[in-house]
């Protein structure tokens, strides 16, 4: 075993040697031809560098492999790798041509889209397949199930890999990590797998990373970051054991989390875009380019793009905090595989602090994008025929979700066999509980602007419909009544939590989008004074109604609210819509003032006399504060 290791050693040490050599070769040759990366707005090299670089990993990893099965046969031959290796060079040879001519002249993204087709359908006929355990049965190993599966494995990893390739050193640097990752995992999950052709990777990779590393002198270009995405699709799928799904696709998974998690972000921001330029009027969208992007165009805001900015425009420092980022999810895919017993527990955690991360890291850019279409002049009701489709998917999927759930909890297990009664079970649940939902109207109701009866009307239409649903069970099968009883009780008794959830998720996320605004006015109102601070005296009604205003127009608001006076003494403290109520008029002391800076008071009021009006009118003219007057008012039109 230990002279197998060396020998791996040894290879990976020759593609290294290799890829020094050859790497300023694909430069020299790549900057004679013209493929060379000018500077512009989108990209951060300052000077024009070649690109295609990855040729050289590319040259270097096949003539290790060629070295390797000349001189030990063997150790090349007990990797699972060798038994797709016809296969792959070929997949190779069709990504490495399409990026090669890409890099050189341009090639439209419908058919690199379709070269990386072609080369995963042929990995997946030679048997790098992506399939789902064999406990969950026959079907899990059908043909309609794993070529969809192994396809968009392939496809997602190569252009994770294509996208997060924008800074120096950045994909080559992720590729080492994630192959280190998956050796290890290779080697936790069997002891007797030896992933030779691992080791040449990433000895080609850290010769290439020399070069490509800040100040980069060449770049991998299209024609190395489709092979090393194509690389790591199939190193994670030949490793794989069907007994260990979990530990043999989740610790790849998060080894390449971070490309992933970009290419996720790419199609929702690029998709909402597109979907913005549709239906928003051209001059009512922000002048700075960002939002005419179609799905398939490049933009500034993929995460490395964000780093860099965090970063203050350095790369390296940039670069690092992505490879930390890598090497935590690298961290989290280990603990699972020591701690086997509460794996998926461990996966859940990392995840979720993952996705925490994440949508903080989302505000201003995906999620910002989505407030903006949700906001944009009459999205609140939108047509009824996509609204009542968006309703019933959702209900549907929160009635199985919550069967499921309800069936684990209650029984333990859901059995394979059992699998065509469980679902005329819940068709016995859902179907009257439906007619029920659409009896009192629960989707043609607009949620945004519901108030408790609707809610009521809900909970009620959900019992009702259980309880007919039970009645009609016992009447027709007691036995299977009986059986279900306490599952169907909890089912009806959970089922209108996650059903009012989705339906108030719209607004909600307005109001979390607003507040989150208005935490960034704030902040930017202390240094640029065209950005007003707003007082609001009287937390009522018209309060109310401005704060809703505020929401609506989340994305075009350019006042920042800090605060609201109230002369109910009662009232001070409390929070009304996120923001304090700080008491009367007369708390602002000059010690005060100096820490909230007011320069605007809007009176929101109607329950104002005279006499208290004149006092803020005195009291903003002293400080040179503007005063405001927001109401609702009723008056009759001339016909």
């Amino acid at each position: 075993m230990l002279t197998q290791i060396l020998r791996c050693l040894a290879l990976g040490a020759l593609a290294c040697g290799l890829s020094l050599v050859l790497t300023p070769l694909a430069r020299w040759f790549m900057r004679r031809i013209g493929a060379v990366d000018q500077p512009d707005s989108r990209r951060v090299n300052k000077v024009p560098i070649p690109r295609g670089g990855g040729l050289a990993v590319v040259a270097s990893c096949f003539l290790a492999l060629g070295v390797g099965l000349w001189l030990w046969p063997g150790v090349l031959a007990a990797s699972p790798f060798f038994k797709v290796l016809p296969a792959f060079a070929v997949s190779s040879a069709i990504l490495v041509g399409v990026g090669f001519v890409d890099d050189r002249f341009g090639v439209p993204p419908i058919l690199k889209l379709g070269a990386q087709i072609v080369a995963a359908g042929i990995l997946c006929w030679a048997g790098a397949r992506l399939t789902l355990p064999a406990a969950w049965g026959d079907w899990a190993h059908a043909a309609w199930v794993y070529v969809p599966l192994t396809l968009a494995w392939y496809i997602g990893v190569v252009n994770a890999f294509n996208l997060i390739d924008g800074l120096d050193g950045l994909s080559s640097g992720l590729a080492i990590i994630a192959t280190i990752g998956m050796v290890g995992a290779a080697f936790f999950v069997d002891a007797a797998i030896l992933p030779a052709f691992s080791f040449i990777f990433i000895g080609a990779l850290l010769g290439f990373l020399r070069y490509n590393y800040n100040p980069a002198s060449v770049f991998l270009g299209d024609s190395g970051s489709l092979f090393v995405g194509l690389t790591l699709a199939t190193i994670a799928l030949v490793s794989r054991r069907s007994d260990a799904f979990i530990v043999s696709m989740g610790v790849p998974i998060l080894c390449i989390g971070v490309p992933l998690i970009d290419t996720c972000l790419a199609i929702l921001r690029r998709t909402l875009r597109a979907i913005l330029r549709r239906v928003t009027p051209a001059d009512t969208l922000p002048q700075d380019g960002a939002h005419s992007a179609a799905v398939m165009t490049a933009d500034r805001d993929h995460i490395h793009h964000r780093f860099l900015t965090l970063a203050g425009g350095n790369q390296r420092r940039a670069v690092w905090g992505l490879y930390g980022l890598a090497v935590g999810f690298l961290a989290v895919g280990f603990l699972a595989l020591a701690l086997r017993e509460a794996k998926a527990t461990v996966f859940i955690i990392g995840f979720g602090a993952f996705a925490t991360v994440v949508v903080r890291a989302m505000t201003n850019v995906e999620l910002w994008d989505a407030g903006r279409l949700l906001a944009r002049p009459g999205a609140r009701c939108g047509r009824r025929s996509i609204t009542v489709i968006l309703y019933l998917i959702g209900d549907l999927v929160c009635m199985v979700g919550l069967y499921v759930a309800v069936l684990l909890f209650h029984f333990g297990c859901v059995w394979p066999e059992a699998w065509p009664r469980l679902v005329n079970v819940f068709l016995a649940f859902m179907v009257p509980v439906a007619l029920c939902l659409v009896a009192v109207r629960a989707y043609t109701r607009i949620w945004g602007r519901s108030t408790r009866k609707d809610s009521f009307m809900l909970i009620a239409a959900v019992a009702i419909g259980s309880l007919f649903s039970h009645l009609i069970i016992a009447y027709l099968v007691p036995e299977l009544a009986t059986r279900f009883r306490s599952a169907h009780i909890l089912w009806a008794a959970f089922l209108p939590m996650p059903l009012l959830l989705m339906r108030l998720a719209k607004p909600a996320f307005l109001q979390w989008l607003a507040a989150s605004e208005n935490a960034r006015l704030r902040r930017r109102s202390l240094t640029d004074p065209a950005i007003p601070r707003v007082l609001f005296y009287g937390a009522g009604v018209n309060l109310r109604a401005y704060i809703t205003l505020f929401e609506t127009n989340v994305t075009r608001n350019n006042v920042a609210l800090i605060g609201i006076l109230d002369d109910n003494p009662g009232l001070r403290g409390r929070i009304f819509r996120d923001l304090p109520i700080l008491g009367p008029l007369e708390i602002l002391t000059p010690e005060r003032l100096a820490q909230l800076k007011p320069t605007r008071i809007i009176v929101t009021t109607p329950a104002i006399g005279p006499d208290r009006l004149a006092d803020i009118q005195a009291f903003c003219k002293q400080h040179f504060i503007t005063l405001a007057r927001s109401s609702i008012e009723e008056s009759i039109l001339p016909l």
